[in-house]
Protein backbone atom coordinates (compact mmCIF):
# COMPACT_ATOMS: atom_id res chain seq x y z
CA UNK A 1 0.00 0.00 0.00
CA UNK A 2 1.37 3.30 -1.02
CA UNK A 3 1.10 6.24 2.18
CA UNK A 4 0.50 9.64 2.10
CA UNK A 5 2.49 12.40 -0.15
CA UNK A 6 4.26 9.59 -1.83
CA UNK A 7 2.91 9.66 -5.35
CA UNK A 8 2.18 12.96 -6.96
CA UNK A 9 3.77 16.25 -6.60
CA UNK A 10 1.25 19.27 -6.24
CA UNK A 11 -0.46 19.40 -3.18
CA UNK A 12 -3.84 19.20 -4.56
CA UNK A 13 -3.16 16.10 -6.71
CA UNK A 14 -1.49 14.66 -3.32
CA UNK A 15 -4.56 15.82 -1.23
CA UNK A 16 -6.81 13.07 -3.45
CA UNK A 17 -4.86 10.24 -2.85
CA UNK A 18 -3.85 7.87 -0.30
CA UNK A 19 -2.96 7.63 3.23
CA UNK A 20 -4.66 8.56 6.22
CA UNK A 21 -7.20 11.36 6.67
CA UNK A 22 -6.72 14.78 8.34
CA UNK A 23 -8.48 15.05 11.08
CA UNK A 24 -11.35 17.38 10.65
CA UNK A 25 -10.60 20.89 12.28
CA UNK A 26 -11.98 21.84 15.80
CA UNK A 27 -13.61 25.16 15.04
CA UNK A 28 -16.34 25.82 17.98
CA UNK A 29 -18.28 23.81 20.32
CA UNK A 30 -21.86 22.70 18.91
CA UNK A 31 -25.83 23.33 19.94
CA UNK A 32 -25.37 27.51 20.07
CA UNK A 33 -29.04 27.53 19.61
CA UNK A 34 -30.90 29.60 17.07
CA UNK A 35 -32.74 28.97 13.96
CA UNK A 36 -30.85 29.24 10.68
CA UNK A 37 -32.74 30.55 7.43
CA UNK A 38 -30.89 29.69 4.27
CA UNK A 39 -31.84 31.11 0.51
CA UNK A 40 -30.41 29.41 -2.20
CA UNK A 41 -31.34 28.34 -5.84
CA UNK A 42 -32.41 25.39 -8.14
CA UNK A 43 -35.49 23.93 -6.72
CA UNK A 44 -38.06 22.80 -8.79
CA UNK A 45 -41.38 20.66 -7.60
CA UNK A 46 -40.14 17.65 -9.29
CA UNK A 47 -37.22 17.84 -6.51
CA UNK A 48 -36.72 14.56 -4.34
CA UNK A 49 -34.48 13.82 -1.52
CA UNK A 50 -33.13 10.79 -4.01
CA UNK A 51 -29.45 11.45 -3.56
CA UNK A 52 -29.13 10.03 -7.67
CA UNK A 53 -32.01 13.03 -8.24
CA UNK A 54 -29.96 16.07 -7.12
CA UNK A 55 -28.71 18.35 -10.16
CA UNK A 56 -28.61 21.74 -8.48
CA UNK A 57 -26.75 23.68 -5.65
CA UNK A 58 -29.56 24.40 -3.86
CA UNK A 59 -29.63 20.25 -3.97
CA UNK A 60 -26.30 19.85 -2.62
CA UNK A 61 -27.17 21.98 0.36
CA UNK A 62 -30.10 20.16 0.87
CA UNK A 63 -28.30 16.92 1.12
CA UNK A 64 -25.66 18.20 3.28
CA UNK A 65 -27.96 19.72 5.38
CA UNK A 66 -29.29 16.33 6.19
CA UNK A 67 -26.28 13.67 5.32
CA UNK A 68 -23.13 12.92 4.85
CA UNK A 69 -19.95 11.31 2.42
CA UNK A 70 -17.30 9.17 2.86
CA UNK A 71 -14.81 12.20 2.43
CA UNK A 72 -15.37 16.08 2.90
CA UNK A 73 -13.34 18.99 0.99
CA UNK A 74 -12.29 21.30 3.61
CA UNK A 75 -10.69 24.67 3.80
CA UNK A 76 -8.30 25.57 0.95
CA UNK A 77 -9.09 22.25 -1.09
CA UNK A 78 -7.69 19.76 1.93
CA UNK A 79 -9.14 16.59 1.46
CA UNK A 80 -10.26 15.19 4.67
CA UNK A 81 -11.78 12.29 6.00
CA UNK A 82 -16.04 12.10 6.74
CA UNK A 83 -17.74 8.89 7.21
CA UNK A 84 -14.39 7.30 6.04
CA UNK A 85 -11.92 7.93 8.57
CA UNK A 86 -8.79 6.49 6.58
CA UNK A 87 -7.80 5.25 3.46
CA UNK A 88 -4.90 3.65 1.45
CA UNK A 89 -4.50 2.64 -2.24
CA UNK A 90 -2.47 -0.41 -4.10
CA UNK A 91 0.83 0.77 -5.83
CA UNK A 92 -1.48 0.84 -9.31
CA UNK A 93 -4.49 2.60 -7.97
CA UNK A 94 -6.67 0.35 -8.79
CA UNK A 95 -7.75 -1.19 -5.27
CA UNK A 96 -8.16 1.07 -2.55
CA UNK A 97 -9.27 0.30 0.97
CA UNK A 98 -11.54 2.78 2.88
CA UNK A 99 -12.04 2.51 7.09
CA UNK A 100 -14.68 3.61 8.14
CA UNK A 101 -15.72 5.46 11.06
CA UNK A 102 -17.13 3.29 13.93
CA UNK A 103 -20.40 4.54 16.57
CA UNK A 104 -22.44 6.65 13.41
CA UNK A 105 -25.64 6.28 13.34
CA UNK A 106 -28.29 6.89 11.11
CA UNK A 107 -31.50 9.16 11.98
CA UNK A 108 -33.41 6.67 12.64
CA UNK A 109 -30.98 5.06 15.33
CA UNK A 110 -29.46 2.30 13.53
CA UNK A 111 -25.66 2.05 13.40
CA UNK A 112 -24.13 2.71 10.06
CA UNK A 113 -22.22 -0.31 8.36
CA UNK A 114 -20.06 -1.22 4.92
CA UNK A 115 -23.53 -2.74 4.14
CA UNK A 116 -25.19 1.20 4.03
CA UNK A 117 -22.09 2.32 2.36
CA UNK A 118 -22.23 0.09 -0.83
CA UNK A 119 -25.72 0.08 -1.14
CA UNK A 120 -25.25 3.78 -1.47
CA UNK A 121 -22.74 3.86 -3.89
CA UNK A 122 -24.16 1.35 -5.91
CA UNK A 123 -27.44 3.17 -6.11
CA UNK A 124 -25.45 5.71 -8.65
CA UNK A 125 -23.82 2.67 -10.58
CA UNK A 126 -26.91 0.74 -11.97
CA UNK A 127 -28.09 0.44 -15.44
CA UNK A 128 -30.79 2.76 -15.34
CA UNK A 129 -29.02 5.20 -13.15
CA UNK A 130 -28.95 8.73 -14.18
CA UNK A 131 -27.35 10.35 -11.29
CA UNK A 132 -25.09 12.85 -11.80
CA UNK A 133 -22.29 10.79 -9.98
CA UNK A 134 -22.53 7.86 -12.47
CA UNK A 135 -20.01 8.71 -14.71
CA UNK A 136 -17.58 9.25 -11.95
CA UNK A 137 -17.81 5.52 -10.69
CA UNK A 138 -18.08 4.24 -14.16
CA UNK A 139 -14.87 2.45 -13.38
CA UNK A 140 -15.72 0.80 -10.65
CA UNK A 141 -15.27 -2.79 -11.37
CA UNK A 142 -16.64 -4.11 -7.77
CA UNK A 143 -16.97 -2.62 -3.85
CA UNK A 144 -16.62 -5.47 -1.17
CA UNK A 145 -17.30 -5.53 2.52
CA UNK A 146 -14.03 -6.04 4.58
CA UNK A 147 -16.07 -6.06 7.57
CA UNK A 148 -18.57 -3.62 8.84
CA UNK A 149 -16.30 -1.15 9.31
CA UNK A 150 -14.34 -1.09 5.74
CA UNK A 151 -14.95 -1.45 2.08
CA UNK A 152 -12.76 -2.54 -0.50
CA UNK A 153 -13.09 -0.78 -3.66
CA UNK A 154 -11.30 -2.18 -7.20
CA UNK A 155 -11.27 -0.11 -9.93
CA UNK A 156 -11.31 -1.44 -13.98
CA UNK A 157 -7.77 0.72 -14.03
CA UNK A 158 -6.18 2.76 -11.85
CA UNK A 159 -7.45 5.90 -10.79
CA UNK A 160 -5.57 8.33 -8.43
CA UNK A 161 -9.03 10.41 -7.27
CA UNK A 162 -10.96 7.91 -6.20
CA UNK A 163 -10.79 9.56 -2.61
CA UNK A 164 -11.95 12.61 -4.19
CA UNK A 165 -15.11 11.12 -5.67
CA UNK A 166 -16.03 9.62 -2.66
CA UNK A 167 -16.82 13.71 -1.65
CA UNK A 168 -19.09 14.30 -4.47
CA UNK A 169 -22.42 15.74 -3.56
CA UNK A 170 -24.37 13.10 -4.30
CA UNK A 171 -22.62 10.10 -2.65
CA UNK A 172 -24.06 11.03 0.35
CA UNK A 173 -24.75 7.69 2.68
CA UNK A 174 -28.19 5.65 3.48
CA UNK A 175 -29.80 2.70 4.86
CA UNK A 176 -29.60 -0.83 2.89
CA UNK A 177 -32.16 -1.53 1.22
CA UNK A 178 -33.98 2.24 1.19
CA UNK A 179 -35.58 3.05 -2.20
CA UNK A 180 -38.18 5.35 -1.20
CA UNK A 181 -36.22 8.72 0.05
CA UNK A 182 -39.50 10.59 1.54
CA UNK A 183 -38.75 9.90 5.11
CA UNK A 184 -35.16 11.42 4.49
CA UNK A 185 -33.01 8.92 6.80
CA UNK A 186 -29.42 9.89 6.57
CA UNK A 187 -25.92 10.00 8.88
CA UNK A 188 -26.36 14.14 8.80
CA UNK A 189 -26.11 17.17 11.43
CA UNK A 190 -29.92 17.85 10.75
CA UNK A 191 -33.07 15.41 11.05
CA UNK A 192 -36.22 16.32 8.57
CA UNK A 193 -39.07 18.09 9.86
CA UNK A 194 -40.53 18.65 6.42
CA UNK A 195 -39.98 19.21 2.46
CA UNK A 196 -42.04 20.90 0.56
CA UNK A 197 -40.51 20.37 -3.16
CA UNK A 198 -39.04 23.26 -4.92
CA UNK A 199 -40.24 25.70 -1.76
CA UNK A 200 -38.62 24.33 1.32
CA UNK A 201 -36.36 22.12 3.20
CA UNK A 202 -36.92 22.51 7.12
CA UNK A 203 -34.72 20.45 9.52
CA UNK A 204 -34.31 19.95 13.26
CA UNK A 205 -30.60 19.36 14.94
CA UNK A 206 -29.62 15.63 15.11
CA UNK A 207 -28.73 14.97 18.63
CA UNK A 208 -26.72 12.02 18.13
CA UNK A 209 -24.64 13.96 15.43
CA UNK A 210 -21.32 12.30 15.73
CA UNK A 211 -19.57 15.72 15.03
CA UNK A 212 -18.78 16.89 18.08
CA UNK A 213 -17.96 20.62 16.58
CA UNK A 214 -20.72 20.86 14.30
CA UNK A 215 -24.35 21.58 13.48
CA UNK A 216 -24.26 24.58 15.56
CA UNK A 217 -28.23 25.67 15.91
CA UNK A 218 -31.19 24.05 16.78
CA UNK A 219 -33.09 24.07 13.42
CA UNK A 220 -32.80 25.07 9.55
CA UNK A 221 -34.33 26.21 6.69
CA UNK A 222 -33.58 25.80 3.42
CA UNK A 223 -35.77 27.69 0.95
CA UNK A 224 -35.42 27.98 -2.65
CA UNK A 225 -35.97 31.71 -3.68
CA UNK A 226 -34.95 31.75 -7.45
CA UNK A 227 -35.56 35.30 -8.36
CA UNK A 228 -32.68 37.65 -7.19
CA UNK A 229 -34.64 40.57 -5.80
CA UNK A 230 -36.76 38.44 -3.57
CA UNK A 231 -33.16 36.29 -2.34
CA UNK A 232 -31.15 39.67 -1.53
CA UNK A 233 -34.38 41.77 -0.12
CA UNK A 234 -35.17 38.41 2.48
CA UNK A 235 -31.18 38.76 3.25
CA UNK A 236 -31.17 42.54 4.35
CA UNK A 237 -34.25 42.40 5.86
CA UNK A 238 -33.00 39.40 8.30
CA UNK A 239 -35.61 36.79 6.69
CA UNK A 240 -32.65 34.90 5.68
CA UNK A 241 -29.42 35.00 6.75
CA UNK A 242 -27.26 33.62 4.51
CA UNK A 243 -28.19 34.14 0.60
CA UNK A 244 -26.16 31.89 -2.53
CA UNK A 245 -25.38 32.83 -5.71
CA UNK A 246 -25.13 36.75 -5.13
CA UNK A 247 -25.15 38.44 -8.79
CA UNK A 248 -22.20 41.71 -8.62
CA UNK A 249 -25.18 44.13 -9.00
CA UNK A 250 -26.61 42.74 -5.87
CA UNK A 251 -23.61 42.39 -3.87
CA UNK A 252 -23.02 46.13 -4.24
CA UNK A 253 -26.27 46.50 -2.53
CA UNK A 254 -25.26 44.09 0.26
CA UNK A 255 -22.11 45.70 0.90
CA UNK A 256 -23.71 49.27 1.46
CA UNK A 257 -26.35 48.14 3.62
CA UNK A 258 -26.28 47.53 7.29
CA UNK A 259 -25.74 44.26 9.21
CA UNK A 260 -24.71 42.56 5.84
CA UNK A 261 -21.93 41.20 3.79
CA UNK A 262 -20.50 39.88 0.94
CA UNK A 263 -18.00 36.57 1.26
CA UNK A 264 -16.41 36.57 -2.29
CA UNK A 265 -13.91 34.15 -2.88
CA UNK A 266 -12.34 32.86 -6.81
CA UNK A 267 -13.97 29.75 -7.88
CA UNK A 268 -13.49 27.19 -10.15
CA UNK A 269 -17.24 27.14 -11.79
CA UNK A 270 -18.23 28.48 -15.00
CA UNK A 271 -20.84 29.43 -16.99
CA UNK A 272 -21.00 27.87 -20.81
CA UNK A 273 -23.17 28.81 -23.37
CA UNK A 274 -23.87 25.14 -24.55
CA UNK A 275 -24.46 23.23 -27.94
CA UNK A 276 -25.49 19.84 -28.47
CA UNK A 277 -22.97 18.21 -30.81
CA UNK A 278 -24.95 15.07 -31.51
CA UNK A 279 -27.60 16.88 -33.77
CA UNK A 280 -27.83 19.96 -36.11
CA UNK A 281 -27.10 22.48 -36.46
CA UNK A 282 -24.22 21.75 -33.79
CA UNK A 283 -23.10 18.59 -35.38
CA UNK A 284 -21.28 21.11 -37.55
CA UNK A 285 -17.37 22.42 -35.94
CA UNK A 286 -17.58 25.35 -37.98
CA UNK A 287 -20.62 26.58 -36.25
CA UNK A 288 -19.35 25.69 -32.95
CA UNK A 289 -16.36 27.83 -33.93
CA UNK A 290 -18.71 30.77 -34.92
CA UNK A 291 -20.19 30.60 -31.94
CA UNK A 292 -17.03 30.76 -29.73
CA UNK A 293 -15.42 33.59 -32.06
CA UNK A 294 -18.60 35.68 -32.02
CA UNK A 295 -18.08 35.74 -27.64
CA UNK A 296 -16.78 38.82 -25.75
CA UNK A 297 -15.33 37.58 -22.74
CA UNK A 298 -14.07 40.54 -21.70
CA UNK A 299 -17.57 42.50 -22.54
CA UNK A 300 -19.30 39.64 -20.52
CA UNK A 301 -16.78 39.55 -17.49
CA UNK A 302 -16.97 43.62 -17.12
CA UNK A 303 -20.92 43.76 -17.93
CA UNK A 304 -22.21 40.74 -16.52
CA UNK A 305 -20.22 39.77 -13.55
CA UNK A 306 -18.17 43.00 -12.80
CA UNK A 307 -15.16 41.70 -12.83
CA UNK A 308 -16.20 38.91 -10.24
CA UNK A 309 -14.58 36.39 -11.94
CA UNK A 310 -11.64 35.40 -14.88
CA UNK A 311 -11.69 34.81 -18.24
CA UNK A 312 -12.44 31.58 -19.47
CA UNK A 313 -10.78 29.72 -22.76
CA UNK A 314 -13.35 27.07 -24.03
CA UNK A 315 -12.40 24.40 -21.42
CA UNK A 316 -13.13 23.82 -17.80
CA UNK A 317 -10.05 23.89 -16.13
CA UNK A 318 -9.63 26.66 -13.89
CA UNK A 319 -6.03 28.44 -13.67
CA UNK A 320 -6.14 27.51 -10.04
CA UNK A 321 -6.23 23.71 -10.68
CA UNK A 322 -2.68 22.30 -11.01
CA UNK A 323 -2.96 20.64 -14.36
CA UNK A 324 -4.75 23.94 -15.86
CA UNK A 325 -3.41 23.97 -19.35
CA UNK A 326 -1.74 27.67 -19.24
CA UNK A 327 -0.18 27.43 -22.23
CA UNK A 328 -3.60 27.33 -24.64
CA UNK A 329 -3.63 30.70 -26.69
CA UNK A 330 -6.50 32.40 -25.28
CA UNK A 331 -9.04 32.91 -27.63
CA UNK A 332 -10.39 36.32 -28.88
CA UNK A 333 -13.43 37.89 -29.56
CA UNK A 334 -13.16 37.91 -33.30
CA UNK A 335 -16.16 38.95 -35.68
CA UNK A 336 -14.46 38.30 -38.53
CA UNK A 337 -13.21 34.78 -37.49
CA UNK A 338 -16.96 33.80 -36.62
CA UNK A 339 -18.07 34.94 -39.55
CA UNK A 340 -15.38 32.59 -42.28
CA UNK A 341 -16.44 29.84 -39.57
CA UNK A 342 -20.36 31.07 -40.17
CA UNK A 343 -20.11 30.57 -43.75
CA UNK A 344 -17.93 27.76 -43.96
CA UNK A 345 -21.01 25.72 -42.32
CA UNK A 346 -23.29 26.47 -44.49
CA UNK A 347 -25.94 27.50 -41.92
CA UNK A 348 -28.56 29.97 -42.80
CA UNK A 349 -31.25 31.57 -40.12
CA UNK A 350 -31.16 32.36 -36.56
CA UNK A 351 -29.87 30.16 -33.98
CA UNK A 352 -32.98 30.02 -31.08
CA UNK A 353 -30.64 30.32 -27.68
CA UNK A 354 -32.44 28.81 -24.29
CA UNK A 355 -31.72 30.90 -21.27
CA UNK A 356 -33.40 31.75 -17.54
CA UNK A 357 -31.43 33.66 -14.00
CA UNK A 358 -32.69 30.33 -12.76
CA UNK A 359 -28.75 29.08 -13.89
CA UNK A 360 -27.19 32.18 -12.87
CA UNK A 361 -28.82 35.68 -11.89
CA UNK A 362 -26.71 37.32 -15.48
CA UNK A 363 -27.52 34.39 -17.59
CA UNK A 364 -30.04 36.25 -19.89
CA UNK A 365 -28.07 39.91 -19.47
CA UNK A 366 -25.17 37.40 -21.14
CA UNK A 367 -27.29 36.01 -23.76
CA UNK A 368 -28.09 39.21 -24.60
CA UNK A 369 -24.67 40.61 -24.49
CA UNK A 370 -23.89 37.77 -27.38
CA UNK A 371 -26.54 38.50 -29.45
CA UNK A 372 -25.34 41.93 -29.98
CA UNK A 373 -21.40 40.82 -30.74
CA UNK A 374 -22.58 37.50 -32.74
CA UNK A 375 -24.71 39.95 -34.92
CA UNK A 376 -21.16 42.13 -35.65
CA UNK A 377 -20.15 38.81 -37.19
CA UNK A 378 -23.74 38.22 -39.43
CA UNK A 379 -24.97 35.28 -37.21
CA UNK A 380 -28.51 35.89 -35.65
CA UNK A 381 -29.60 34.91 -32.16
CA UNK A 382 -32.87 34.47 -30.73
CA UNK A 383 -33.32 34.65 -27.28
CA UNK A 384 -35.79 32.29 -25.72
CA UNK A 385 -36.35 33.23 -21.96
CA UNK A 386 -37.71 29.94 -20.03
CA UNK A 387 -39.39 29.67 -16.19
CA UNK A 388 -37.21 28.69 -13.66
CA UNK A 389 -39.33 25.81 -12.52
CA UNK A 390 -38.02 22.58 -14.57
CA UNK A 391 -35.32 23.90 -16.72
CA UNK A 392 -33.25 21.63 -15.40
CA UNK A 393 -35.63 19.16 -16.31
CA UNK A 394 -37.34 20.51 -19.36
CA UNK A 395 -34.78 22.68 -21.27
CA UNK A 396 -31.30 21.61 -19.80
CA UNK A 397 -30.04 18.67 -21.98
CA UNK A 398 -33.12 18.63 -24.05
CA UNK A 399 -32.68 21.67 -25.91
CA UNK A 400 -29.81 21.72 -28.43
CA UNK A 401 -28.31 25.43 -27.71
CA UNK A 402 -28.78 26.39 -24.00
CA UNK A 403 -26.99 28.36 -20.98
CA UNK A 404 -25.74 26.50 -18.17
CA UNK A 405 -24.17 26.83 -15.00
CA UNK A 406 -21.23 24.48 -13.67
CA UNK A 407 -19.92 24.33 -10.25
CA UNK A 408 -15.98 23.35 -10.63
CA UNK A 409 -14.83 20.31 -8.95
CA UNK A 410 -12.00 19.48 -7.06
CA UNK A 411 -10.17 17.94 -9.40
CA UNK A 412 -9.35 18.19 -13.18
CA UNK A 413 -10.38 14.37 -13.48
CA UNK A 414 -13.61 14.36 -11.69
CA UNK A 415 -14.58 17.73 -13.83
CA UNK A 416 -13.69 15.95 -16.84
CA UNK A 417 -15.24 12.71 -16.53
CA UNK A 418 -18.48 14.31 -15.32
CA UNK A 419 -19.24 16.86 -18.14
CA UNK A 420 -16.57 15.62 -21.03
CA UNK A 421 -16.54 11.29 -21.15
CA UNK A 422 -18.96 10.13 -23.09
CA UNK A 423 -20.63 7.86 -20.63
CA UNK A 424 -21.30 10.61 -18.82
CA UNK A 425 -24.77 11.41 -17.41
CA UNK A 426 -24.05 15.17 -17.75
CA UNK A 427 -22.43 15.15 -20.71
CA UNK A 428 -24.57 18.58 -21.40
CA UNK A 429 -22.70 19.22 -24.50
CA UNK A 430 -23.27 15.61 -25.90
CA UNK A 431 -20.44 15.31 -27.71
CA UNK A 432 -18.45 12.04 -27.54
CA UNK A 433 -14.20 11.23 -28.85
CA UNK A 434 -12.88 7.72 -28.01
CA UNK A 435 -9.53 9.42 -28.64
CA UNK A 436 -10.83 11.62 -25.70
CA UNK A 437 -12.43 8.98 -23.60
CA UNK A 438 -8.85 6.91 -24.19
CA UNK A 439 -7.04 9.87 -23.17
CA UNK A 440 -8.91 10.37 -19.81
CA UNK A 441 -8.52 6.61 -18.93
CA UNK A 442 -4.39 7.20 -19.10
CA UNK A 443 -4.60 10.35 -17.10
CA UNK A 444 -6.69 9.18 -14.16
CA UNK A 445 -4.46 6.00 -13.90
CA UNK A 446 -0.76 8.01 -14.30
CA UNK A 447 1.06 8.03 -11.15
CA UNK A 448 4.18 10.55 -12.57
CA UNK A 449 2.43 14.35 -12.31
CA UNK A 450 4.39 16.04 -15.46
CA UNK A 451 3.19 12.84 -17.41
CA UNK A 452 -0.52 13.08 -16.19
CA UNK A 453 -0.54 17.12 -16.74
CA UNK A 454 0.83 16.43 -20.49
CA UNK A 455 -2.03 14.04 -20.59
CA UNK A 456 -4.74 16.77 -19.12
CA UNK A 457 -3.29 19.58 -21.23
CA UNK A 458 -4.27 17.70 -24.36
CA UNK A 459 -7.57 17.03 -23.04
CA UNK A 460 -8.06 20.51 -22.62
CA UNK A 461 -7.03 21.41 -25.80
CA UNK A 462 -9.59 18.77 -27.77
CA UNK A 463 -12.06 20.40 -25.70
CA UNK A 464 -10.67 24.14 -26.44
CA UNK A 465 -10.40 23.04 -30.27
CA UNK A 466 -13.63 20.66 -30.80
CA UNK A 467 -16.17 20.85 -27.84
CA UNK A 468 -19.31 22.17 -27.78
CA UNK A 469 -18.84 24.73 -24.78
CA UNK A 470 -18.40 28.13 -25.26
CA UNK A 471 -16.89 29.04 -22.09
CA UNK A 472 -16.09 32.69 -21.29
CA UNK A 473 -15.61 32.55 -17.40
CA UNK A 474 -14.81 31.41 -14.30
CA UNK A 475 -17.02 33.00 -11.51
CA UNK A 476 -15.80 33.78 -8.09
CA UNK A 477 -18.58 32.46 -5.29
CA UNK A 478 -20.16 35.58 -3.78
CA UNK A 479 -22.62 35.08 -0.88
CA UNK A 480 -24.61 37.10 1.06
CA UNK A 481 -24.55 36.93 4.90
CA UNK A 482 -25.89 38.85 7.66
CA UNK A 483 -23.11 39.82 10.67
CA UNK A 484 -24.75 38.26 13.09
CA UNK A 485 -23.72 34.21 10.88
CA UNK A 486 -20.36 32.99 12.17
CA UNK A 487 -18.15 30.80 11.30
CA UNK A 488 -18.47 30.88 7.46
CA UNK A 489 -15.51 30.25 5.64
CA UNK A 490 -14.90 29.31 1.76
CA UNK A 491 -14.22 25.32 1.45
CA UNK A 492 -14.09 23.91 -1.82
CA UNK A 493 -15.49 24.83 -5.68
CA UNK A 494 -19.07 25.51 -4.65
CA UNK A 495 -20.70 28.28 -3.24
CA UNK A 496 -21.92 28.75 0.69
CA UNK A 497 -19.18 26.74 2.22
CA UNK A 498 -18.80 23.94 -0.31
CA UNK A 499 -22.90 23.81 -0.03
CA UNK A 500 -21.83 22.68 3.57
CA UNK A 501 -22.86 25.81 5.13
CA UNK A 502 -25.71 24.36 7.31
CA UNK A 503 -23.53 22.17 9.81
CA UNK A 504 -20.58 24.90 9.65
CA UNK A 505 -22.26 28.19 10.80
CA UNK A 506 -23.86 29.51 14.05
CA UNK A 507 -25.83 32.54 15.36
CA UNK A 508 -24.30 34.93 17.56
CA UNK A 509 -26.83 35.59 19.97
Amino acid sequence: MIKRRDFLKSSAATAGLIGLSAALPARAAANKGGHLVIGTTGGSAGDTLDPTKLTSVGHGVMGYTLGNCLTEIEEGGELVGELAESWESSEDAVTWKFELRKGVTFHNGQAMTSADVIHSINLHRGEDSTSGAKGLLSNIADIAADGDHAIVVTMNAGNADVPYLMADYHLLIVPAGTENFAAGIFTGPYMLKEFVPGERLSATRNPNYWKSDRAHVESVDVLFVDDTTARISGLITGEIHIAGRVDPQSAALIDGAPGVHTENHPAAGHRPLLMACDRAPFDNLDLRLAVKYALDRPQILENVMAGFGSLGNDHPIPPSDPFHAADIPQRAYDPDKAAHHLKKSGFEGALELHTSNTTFSGAEAMAALFQQSAAAAGLKVDIKREPADGFWSNVWMQKPFVSGAWGGRPTADIMLTTAYSSEASWNDTMWRRADFDQKLALARAETNFDTRKAHYHDLQLMIHEDGGAGIPFFVNNVDGVRDEVKGFYPAGSFELSGMRVAERTWLES
